[in-house]
C-alpha cells in the first residue's frame, strides 16, 4: 500500500463562494499529496490516464474481441503485402539510376526504399503484437464475477471480457449537482445497465492506494448520475499486466470518497485565496513520484502550468549534470527526495 499520512496545512473557515468544480485527477492526487493535487489541476482536464505517444506505438489491444482481432490482422497482412510490392520497383529504381548516373544519384533514391523497409518492419511487429495478443484472449477462461463484491479481489483482463464485457474508450463526464468531472481510461459494458470504470496505472510497481480507490468511487459515481447506469465495482489494472483489481463499490468506500472530495475542495478554496502552499511530505512517498523524478535540464524539457512554462529550478548533480523535476520547478523549496535524485546526491532520504 502506499504512504496516506497528511501535511500540515492551515485550517480556517470554509470559503464563502460558491464550491469549485473538482476533476477526479485532482481528487485522487490530492488524496495521495495535496502538491500533486495542485499539479493536476494546473496541468489541464483528466484525460483518462491517457501517456502520449512516443515514437511508433503498438496499441492497447485490451479493447479488442475476437472480430476486431480478425479484422486488425487482415488489414495489417494487406499492409505488409502492399509494402513488399512497392519494395520490387523502389529496388529497381535505385538499380537504374545507380548505373545510368551516379551512385550518389542512386544513394538518393534509396530513400523511398528505407522508408518501406521501416514501414514493413512496423508493420510485422504489429502482427507479432496481434497474433500474440489474440492467443491470450482465446487462452483465456471466462471468470465469474460477482456483481455485488465486497472485497477488493484478482481477475485476468482477459477472462473479464470473455465474460461477456465490452470495452470503449468513455468521454469526458460532468456531474452537475455533486460538482465533479472526469473520464476513466476505459469503460466496460454488460447489458443495459452495467457500466464499469476501469483505471489503468502505467508507471510504478502494481500496488494501490487509497487515492485508487477513491479515484475508482468517484468514477463509478459519475457513470451512476450521468448515464444513468449501474457501478457495482471498479477494475484497476497494472502496466505491461493483465491482471487486475476488482474494487467494489461499498458504501465504506464511497464514505471515503464523499470525505476526500470534501476535503480536496477546502484545500483548493483555501489555495484560492492565497493562503497557503501546502509543505512537501515528511514520509517517503516522494521516493517513487513521476512529478519529483529529476530530468535533464534541456530544450524541450520544460514544466508547463496553465499554458505558461515555469521556469527551472535547476539542480547541478554529482555526476555534472543540471537537472530539474516538475515538483521541484513549481514549488522551488525543496528537491524532492525521490530515489534518482537521492542517487544523484541532490535530496537525501527522509
Amino acid at each position: 500500500m502506499e504512504p496516506t499520512s497528511e501535511f500540515d496545512i492551515p485550517r480556517r473557515s470554509r470559503f464563502s463562494g460558491g464550491s469549485p468544480e473538482v476533476g477526479v485527477h485532482v481528487l485522487s492526487e490530492h488524496v495521495f499529496c495535496p502538491r500533486a493535487a495542485l499539479l493536476a489541476r494546473e496541468s489541464g482536464d483528466d484525460s483518462g490516464d491517457e501517456e502520449p505517444t512516443l515514437g511508433p506505438r503498438l496499441d492497447w489491444m485490451g479493447d479488442y474481441d475476437e472480430h476486431r482481432f480478425a479484422e486488425a490482422l487482415h488489414s495489417a497482412y494487406g499492409d505488409l503485402r502492399l509494402w513488399f510490392t512497392l519494395m520490387a520497383p523502389a529496388m529497381l529504381l535505385v538499380i537504374i539510376l545507380w548505373f545510368s548516373f551516379t551512385p550518389i544519384v542512386g544513394l538518393a533514391a534509396t530513400l523511398p526504399l528505407f522508408y518501406l523497409v521501416t514501414k514493413s518492419w512496423e508493420t510485422l511487429l504489429l502482427i507479432i503484437q496481434l497474433v500474440r495478443e489474440r492467443a491470450l484472449f482465446q487462452a483465456a477462461v471466462p471468470a465469474t464475477i460477482d456483481l455485488n463484491p465486497q472485497e477488493i479481489t484478482k481477475v485476468n483482463w482477459w477472462s473479464l471480457r470473455k465474460a461477456g464485457f465490452d470495452c470503449l474508450k468513455p468521454d469526458q463526464l460532468r456531474d452537475p449537482g455533486e460538482r465533479l468531472k472526469g473520464r476513466p481510461w476505459r469503460e466496460l459494458i454488460k447489458g443495459r445497465q452495467l457500466r464499469i470504470p476501469v483505471v489503468r496505472k502505467h508507471r510504478g510497481e502494481r500496488v494501490w492506494g487509497p487515492q485508487h480507490i477513491v479515484r475508482m468511487m468517484a468514477y463509478c459515481r459519475l457513470i451512476e448520475s450521468c448515464e444513468g447506469g449501474s457501478a457495482p465495482f471498479g477494475i484497476l489494472m497494472f502496466a505491461e499486466s493483465y491482471d487486475c483489481l476488482i474494487i467494489p463499490n461499498t458504501a465504506a468506500h464511497q464514505a471515503d470518497f464523499q470525505r476526500s472530495l470534501a476535503a480536496v475542495r477546502e484545500f483548493l478554496q483555501i489555495h484560492a485565496s492565497g493562503e497557503s502552499i501546502p509543505a512537501p511530505p515528511r514520509d517517503n512517498r516522494c521516493s517513487g513520484c513521476h512529478l519529483g523524478q529529476p530530468r535533464r535540464h534541456t530544450m524541450g524539457s520544460e514544466t508547463i502550468l496553465n499554458g505558461v512554462v515555469v521556469e527551472a529550478a535547476r539542480t547541478r548533480a554529482n555526476n555534472g549534470i543540471i537537472y530539474h523535476c516538475t515538483c521541484g520547478d513549481r514549488f522551488k523549496d525543496v528537491v524532492p527526495p525521490h530515489d534518482y535524485a537521492v542517487q544523484l546526491e541532490i535530496a537525501k532520504r527522509r
